[in-house]
């Protein structure tokens, strides 16, 4: 018997006994301990030697520079503005230089006496990167300053990307490329300095300044779309020269320090850059450890690891909120921890991404670089779009994501575990687990996952167009506990999972989760093999009132296609070859058995619905229609159901969407037919089961 979906089964329950802590089948505890160990045996170490930046040889490095930014005109525009002050920038990159070339050690950068957070030692400095064996150790009191002076004399173009689209564009404040053993520690602080007039203007072109999605659409459908060479996707200052040489893509983790050069491209005119550089990254690097420090005023993403190993993200506080501020983002990397920090942000807090659109697909090799082997522990999330997000930017895929024993408390919280992804972005998203987390308070979902993810902005296509299939599958979520009764979590939603007909989620499981007042209880679409197991959830005028969810099991057997007076048995997992000619019939019926204890199905109110090749393009539309195909249900006494659907057949059939490319032609070809079956109980649209007709 094959099970088609489970629904949902909700009674009363007298009173609340406590949760149970998660089975090893909700956690892979063996997988856990070797990232752990991983991340820890590759944390770095240095030479005892120090060198300080205010030691005399680096004292005539210090000069006078004029720091050039803007501030309100007082009207809806902006205007600029002066002031002398001192640049730091070639001494501490020169004693960050000499660490390097002395075998390794810790470069100081001191607080006065006296100096604090509110009252700190300023150093006014550009982008300054972090070499290998190398700690840049800030000491509490110390405020990095980053100048406003926007130019590539005081950020560099250099390798990095933007938003999982690979580019060359300004360096980021703090950076390191293709190094191993580096850190950046002490209780300090980072301040680009980022606001509504330096940096965050270009994101929607406010108080006069020209918007990003200018340059973001150049890098999207003519560079990123059309496979344009990331040695041609040049963004510069639009007066600074670009280098002789520059560096590829090429990455040789056995050999992290290596780097591969080739000319600049002589006849392509650079862009001038309107994207934002995030505050520290590290690109292709290995055994990382960022502690310690706080992150304020910040252009872009704050943390952003990039096709790096082993990072041990420790004790940050990061507080930002400008345009996309997201917290820690690791991007195409490998056994990354992080723990102990606290996030304020202006986008996700922690967002866990390998790459997006075709740039993804082909970051290293076909099929992109996944991220992976991550620990989340012992963090607290206040305000932010996402607490524990992964993607947007997911095309590389990610799995083996674990976050455990943390605290979400903001009603500027969106979601507390958030997955997006869609078919331009695709990626297989798969191996999470989610436990021992406490919720406070937060605005939308606890739980939210969207394979059909759309914001709208300049570099977003809309809709279900794109070549790549999303999925996402093995989900683990145990032992949570949202709000109380007298204190209730506020959220619209308890459980909001929205996936693609065609590309349903699937094995998602839920056990152990306690909510108190949410206006929603659960909204499933498209969700296949959906577990809930001691599942309590109350609503908002009646916090106290717990409702249990569990599981009740839909089972579809005898599911066969009859064209002809001649049936043919149909297997999800099965391709079923049709003889010549069958193509050429009107209609052919498909049909089968459900069993279930679902209420729906009792009250007439269950349905069954077929899908075929997903979708059609109408004349003059660029958005497919999605058809469905209801069938007659009827029962058969004893939870037992018959249901019976007619469905056309053609030889060409008028639109198809697309898979992934190694298989998108086999999908194509004329004749060769999806068939999905999506049933409905209770009130959800739980999943969809794909069979394949191929007709000769």
């Amino acid at each position: 018997m094959k099970k088609l979906m489970p629904a949902l089964l909700a009674c009363c329950v007298a009173a609340y006994a406590g949760s149970a802590l998660a089975g090893d089948d909700y956690w892979n505890a063996d997988l856990y301990s070797s990232i752990e160990k991983k991340v820890k045996a590759s944390e770095p170490s240095f030479p005892n030697a120090t060198f300080k930046v205010l030691d005399k040889k680096y004292a005539g490095l210090v000069s006078d520079m004029y720091e050039e930014y803007f501030v309100s005109d007082g009207k809806d525009g902006h205007k600029k503005m002066t002031q002398k002050v001192q640049d730091y920038t070639l001494a501490i990159q020169t004693a960050i230089d000499d660490a390097n070339k002395a075998g390794g050690g810790t470069v100081v950068v001191p607080a006065q006496q006296g100096a604090t957070r509110d009252q700190p030692t300023v150093y006014y400095t550009g982008s300054l990167e972090i070499k290998s064996n190398v700690n840049l150790h800030l000491e509490e009191g110390v405020e990095l300053r980053f100048v406003r002076n926007i130019s590539n004399k005081y950020y560099p173009m250099v390798l990095t990307s933007f938003e999982g689209l690979d580019t060359y564009n300004y360096a980021s404040p703090i950076r390191a490329f293709h190094a191993k053993n580096i850190a950046l520690t002490g209780k300090g602080t980072l301040n680009p300095q980022a606001d509504a007039y330096n940096w965050q203007g270009w994101k929607k072109g406010t108080f006069g300044f020209e918007k990003q999605s200018d340059v973001v659409d150049v890098l999207v459908k003519q560079w990123s779309d059309q496979a344009v060479p990331v040695e041609r996707r040049l963004l510069t200052d639009g007066v600074t020269p670009v280098p002789e040489r520059i560096p590829t893509m090429k990455v040789d983790f056995d050999n992290i320090e290596q780097v591969t050069y080739v000319d600049a491209p002589k006849d392509v005119k650079p862009l001038r850059s309107l994207l934002r550089p995030c505050t520290v990254e590290t690109y292709a690097c290995e055994n990382v450890l960022i502690e310690g420090v706080r992150i304020i005023n910040s252009p872009m993403w704050e943390v952003h690891p990039l096709r790096s190993r082993n990072i041990w993200v420790r004790n940050l506080e990061i507080d930002s909120h400008g345009h996309n501020n997201d917290g820690v983002n690791p991007e195409s990397c490998q056994y990354v921890l992080i723990e102990n920090s606290s996030f304020s942000t202006g986008d996700d807090c922690i967002a866990i991404k390998s790459g997006k659109n075709r740039d993804g697909y082909n970051r290293g090799k076909v099929g992109g670089e996944p991220c992976g082997n991550i620990i989340i522990r012992n963090n607290v999330f206040a305000d932010g779009h996402g607490g524990v997000t992964m993607g947007s930017e997911c095309t590389g895929g990610i799995s083996n994501v674990f976050a455990h024993d943390n605290h979400f408390d903001s009603l500027e919280l969106q979601q507390v575990l958030r997955f997006k992804t869609n078919s331009y972005r695709g990626g297989l998203i798969e191996n999470i687990y989610f436990k021992d987390n406490t919720v406070a308070t937060c605005s939308n979902a606890l739980m939210y996952g969207e394979t059909q993810y759309t914001l709208g902005s300049a570099q977003d296509k809309e809709g279900d167009l794109g070549p790549y299939t999303p999925q996402l599958r093995d989900v683990y979520m145990s032992n949570i506990t949202a709000g109380k009764p007298d204190s209730p979590v506020k959220a619209k939603n308890a459980i909001l999972w929205k996936a693609y007909e065609r590309a349903p989620m699937t094995d998602i499981n839920v056990r152990d989760v306690t909510v108190y007042g949410v206006k929603n209880a659960i909204t499933l679409q498209n969700v296949k093999d959906f577990t809930l197991e001691n599942v309590r959830i109350s609503l908002e005028d009646t916090p106290a009132d717990l409702v249990t969810y569990n599981t009740v099991e839909i089972d579809l057997d005898d599911v066969k296609l009859t064209a002809a007076g001649k049936d043919y048995e149909l297997e999800e997992d099965e391709t079923l070859t049709m003889p010549d000619g069958f193509d050429k019939q009107k209609d052919v019926v498909i049909s089968g058995t459900l069993e279930t204890e679902d209420s729906a199905f009792a009250e007439g109110k269950g349905t069954v619905n077929a899908f075929l090749d997903r979708g059609i393009l109408e004349p003059g539309s660029k958005a497919p229609v999605i058809k469905p195909y209801p069938a007659e249900v009827k029962s058969l006494g004893n939870g037992k159901y018959s249901f019976t659907v007619s469905v056309p057949l053609t030889d060409k059939p008028d639109y198809q969407y697309a898979y992934r490319p190694d298989t998108e032609a086999e999908n194509m070809k004329p004749g060769n037919h999806i068939l999905s079956l999506v049933a409905t109980g209770l009130t959800h649209d739980q999943n969809t089961w794909n069979y394949r007709v191929i007709c000769k």
